[in-house]
């Protein structure tokens, strides 16, 4: 079975492509029936159509190439619900040669587009004249933490004024810093820069703030006001990039680093929790609430909401009001994950349910929170990290603003995608088209995602970086077990681009005594809704279709339907899930137990001859996958402090499978004078003295110069003449490397060391340490160079002891 073709023409791929026929089967297929989905995939063949959807008037499902259609009869008939649907007199004219793109069998995934213009006569809205509000454009309020050094502060200012570039014109900026105090810009007072001033210990409320900010018409009683369709007063805060753009450049240049000063051994105060209320309260007012109470959120019921994002810049951690993470005592560090395991942490518990409440009304208003926290100590990701999940945002941690990590980081946030448009000009002169190319964000806004089963299987839940919403009425879920995000078949993503995929977990209905019929095909349709920058309705659909079976009567097509690396991410995110409530000792146990029965199922051996086991090819890299996941930092946290679990853990979440493979399974090239790179095994052996490796683990991209290339560098080789071949090897190296980051958030770490170099342990603790330095010969002359001082397990030592149990147990 091809799953990357799967993959290219859906975005989607599963762990099993032939589904188990029962409760009982499903139990022996071991790894989880699940599937990764990708719902803004880049997909060259896929039809884009310009008008709404047909939907089932039972369950909302969306008409597709499973569905039976009565041609005489204009009907088609629902696979989820099974209610027949009329087509409407615009499709009168289909038959069997002439079928609409939804209907053809190749075009299992589809995209609807939907103008405004035309949702706005869909509505039969009667807009009325308001400069910023006639068409709707997405939000961007920056939240900059002035506690950071002056240096660190000009870049951020310098790269957030040259991502102004790549947003659309019609799209609205506000600015809010935070420190001892909070500063919230009016960006429409062009004499000067002018800000509101908040105290940071304050409990903001949506009523104080109004009153703070000058956003009643005094003129208004309190009921004409709410009668008002657009707020009033609010514009002042957010305003069009073409009308603030010089005005924001005069604020940067006149913001300085916090006045307050900060004795010897005492930590800033930083009010990040009321920078975040104040800025979730302008959104909410923006979004023309008449209310919002914090300990109601179910209230929150946003219009004229395209959505946006908070784009949050830390230095550190909340010291400060609500959200307070650690007390500004240095003597007392912040919490470790030794702290959190004993229950010792003082401020954690409050904070967390703080920022999880900030999480469920940002989600409700549409806006996403972004988060990059530049440190040498931890800025509090742990304590916001729903906050920055259940809304879809973005997650970055290093070290200095002034790193090419954080510039091009921020720089790809922002990152555009062009459509082409084909307009003929009315002038007699111009007799071709004329292509206008339009710019749009690469970022989708306010979007949720609707899944539908057939009537043989079930929905467990997803493990992705978003929130849930309300189940509909039709939705076929497993109330009593749920994984992650479960118990509903609905979920809100605030923002979507090309990267996120999201992981779906489900099981069969039926029961032994009664399976699944083998001719019944299980259906599964995911359906996204979301805006493009330029306001449009994007509605993508993907539909996919799997047989039924079972192990004892069609083993070789079960085993053919496995796909060992999206069967390995959906394993990794369900044992990071699990971490947050177990020990990571009892995950590994679970691991390890899944992966012998893997291999007692699915490979060929003869009892007590372990010279006589055999691994199905379709199964061959699972070991492999699993042996390198144990050893990477999602289970292995010694050294990692709870905000970088916090990072690795949402990138896992956010990334697609080839990245999330890269992430604890590294990939290795060597680069040679003898011939073309290649690939090669993450072994000790792979490094030699004439070669230059290339390793790229998805946070990092390193490069290792064996002993030979460093010393014909030291000898100036590369800047002489005769050896520009030299010279232009080691380019080709930094090339890859390029054009891996280029494309990549967050943008990774690059590193560049000789053989024998501290830096070089970055690679040496990624390798499979197959040459061993054993006890005995610690100190012998006739060590391999490569050999390394390690207690970790080789993989032939891992794969010697997993078929031995194997055997054994059998």
């Amino acid at each position: 079975m091809n799953f990357l073709q799967n993959e290219d023409t859906n975005g989607i791929r599963w762990s099993w492509n032939v589904f188990p026929n029962s409760k009982e089967e499903e139990s022996r297929f071991i790894v989880p029936l699940g599937c990764l989905y990708t719902p803004k995939k880049e997909i060259k063949t896929m039809p884009t159509l310009p008008y709404a959807p047909i939907q089932c008037r039972s369950c909302s499902a969306i008409l597709n190439p499973y569905c039976p259609v009565d041609f005489i009869g204009k009907f088609w008939s629902c696979p989820f619900c099974y209610q027949r649907n009329q087509f409407p007199e615009s499709y009168y004219g289909i038959s069997k040669v002439s079928l609409p793109a939804e209907l053809i069998e190749q075009f299992t995934t589809v995209e609807y587009t939907i103008p405004q213009q035309q949702q706005q006569q869909q509505q039969q809205q009667q807009i009325k004249e308001q400069k910023d509000d006639i068409k709707k454009s997405p939000v961007f309020l920056f939240l900059i933490d002035i506690h950071a050094t002056q240096h660190e502060l000009d870049s951020i200012k310098e790269t957030i004024l040259q991502s102004l570039a790549f947003l659309p014109p019609q799209s609205r900026i506000g600015l809010i810093t935070l420190g001892t105090e909070i500063h919230v810009y009016d960006l429409s007072f062009a004499e000067c820069p002018k800000s509101f001033i908040l105290r940071g210990t304050n409990d903001h409320t949506f009523e104080k703030l109004q009153d703070l900010l000058q956003l009643r018409n005094p003129l208004f009683s309190q009921q004409e006001e709410q009668e008002q369709e657009f707020p009033i007063g609010i514009d002042k805060f957010f305003r069009p990039i073409s009308e603030c753009e010089f005005l924001l450049s005069e604020i940067f240049e006149d913001m300085q680093k916090d006045p307050w000063n900060t004795r010897t051994g005492i930590r800033p105060q930083r009010c990040v929790g009321g920078g975040l209320q104040v800025a979730l309260l302008l959104f909410a007012r923006l979004f023309n609430l008449k209310k919002l109470n914090w300990d109601n959120v179910d209230e929150i019921n946003p219009t004229n909401c395209l959505g946006g994002r908070i784009i949050t810049f830390l230095s550190g951690p909340c010291t400060k009001g609500k959200g307070q993470v650690v007390d500004r005592e240095l003597t007392n560090r912040i919490r470790s994950h030794h702290d959190l395991q004993k229950g010792t942490t003082k401020y954690t518990k409050e904070a967390f349910n703080f920022y999880d409440n900030l999480g469920e009304v940002a989600c409700k208003l549409g806006i996403s929170i972004d988060l990059f926290g530049c440190s040498f100590d931890q800025v509090g990701c742990y304590e916001m990290k729903t906050l920055i999940s259940k809304t879809g945002g973005d997650l970055l941690i290093t070290d200095k603003f002034n790193s090419e990590i954080f510039i091009n980081s921020l720089l790809y946030l922002f990152s555009q995608k062009k459509t082409t448009q084909q307009s003929k000009e009315q002038e007699q002169e111009k007799e071709q088209e004329k292509e206008k190319e339009n710019i749009l964000l690469n970022t989708e806004f306010n979007a949720s995602i609707e899944v539908n089963v057939s009537a043989e299987l079930q929905i467990l839940g997803t493990i992705a970086n978003c929130n849930n919403l309300p189940k509909t009425k039709s939705a076929r879920i497993n109330e009593e077990f749920s994984i992650g995000n479960g118990k509903t078949n609905r979920w809100k993503l605030n923002t979507l681009d090309s990267r996120t995929t999201l992981g779906f977990y489900f099981s069969v209905i039926k029961n032994e005594k009664n399976p699944v019929d083998p001719k019944r095909v299980g259906i599964i349709q995911f359906k996204t809704i979301s805006y493009d920058s330029d306001g449009n309705i994007k509605i993508r659909v993907t539909t996919s279709g799997h047989k039924f079976s079972d192990f004892a009567s069609n083993p070789n097509i079960i085993k053919q339907s496995f796909d060992q690396e999206a069967a390995a991410v959906l394993v990794s995110r369900l044992a990071v899930m699990r971490t947050k409530t177990e020990k990571i000792g009892t995950i590994l146990r679970w691991l390890d137990k899944s992966l012998i029965q893997v291999c007692q199922k699915f490979a060929n051996f003869n009892k007590n001859n372990i010279s006589s086991f055999q691994l199905s090819p379709y199964f061959s890299y699972y070991p492999q996958f699993m042996f390198h996941f144990r050893r990477s930092h999602f289970m292995n946290i010694f050294g990692d402090s709870p905000d970088e679990s916090t990072y690795f853990s949402h990138s896992l979440y956010k990334e697609n499978i080839s990245n999330s493979i890269l992430m604890f399974q590294p990939v290795l090239h060597s680069f040679t004078m003898n011939g073309p790179p290649k690939p090669v095994l993450l072994e000790m052996d792979s490094i030699q003295k004439d070669n230059i490796l290339l390793l790229d683990s998805f946070f990092l991209v390193l490069i290792h110069h064996g002993k030979q290339i460093k010393n014909w560098i030291k000898q100036g080789y590369h800047e002489m003449e005769e050896y520009k071949d030299f010279a232009t090897f080691l380019e080709f190296p930094k090339q890859e490397a390029k054009t891996l980051m280029s494309s990549r958030f967050p943008y990774p770490r690059f590193i560049e060391c000789d053989q024998g170099s501290s830096p070089a342990r970055f690679l040496l603790s990624r390798l499979n340490p197959s040459s061993r330095k054993g006890s005995n010969n610690l100190y012998s002359n006739n060590q391999n160079e490569n050999s390394d001082l390690t207690d970790d397990v080789s993989f032939n030592d891992f794969m010697n002891h997993l078929k031995k149990v194997v055997i054994d147990l059998d």
